[in-house]
């Protein structure tokens, strides 16, 4: 990697590197299916999502939580179609990290975990008589992201 100096030195008395982003794992916590429509053809859908990423103290290390559900639209309290998925990934971080920076993370943290998280409910769709079924992608720019300093309430 090369390194500019920028004439910049941190806290340490160092030239700060450029951060850095890594996914170190990812896990299934849940996976929610069913499937009683009568028929194959055509149904309305209604798509939610939560996605979160939470740094620890000093940077180097954060997770990120994935939710995301699609069910029937529907008046009726029992649907008739619902998938729903819940991942958390953990993500090495290096160099100085600035709240750009945390915003692009939050971006490529979503389309990393978006991957796995779109694999999995499709394969599970398709075995449950909805074949190339996909979930919808939040469209997310690091423009449309919010960093929250630890001090602030949740």
């Amino acid at each position: 990697m090369v390194q500019w100096n920028t004439g910049k030195i941190n806290k340490k008395g160092e030239v700060p590197t450029m951060a850095d982003l890594q996914m170190l794992s990812y896990k299934l916590e849940d996976l929610q299916f069913f499937n009683k429509l009568d028929k194959a053809g055509q149904v309305q859908l209604e798509n939610n999502s939560n996605f979160t990423v939470k740094y620890n103290a000093d940077s180097t290390k954060c997770v990120a939580k994935l939710y995301q559900c699609v069910k029937d639209k529907t008046d009726n309290p029992d649907h008739r179609f619902f998938a729903s998925v819940e991942l958390v990934g953990l993500f090495q971080v290096t160099g100085e990290v600035t709240d750009d920076d945390k915003k692009e993370f939050h971006v490529r943290c979503y389309e990393q975990l978006f991957c796995y998280a779109d694999t999995l409910v499709s394969r599970v769709c398709e075995a449950g008589g909805m074949p190339n079924f996909r979930l919808l992608r939040r469209p997310m720019t690091k423009d449309s992201v919010q960093v929250k300093q630890p001090n602030q309430n949740k």
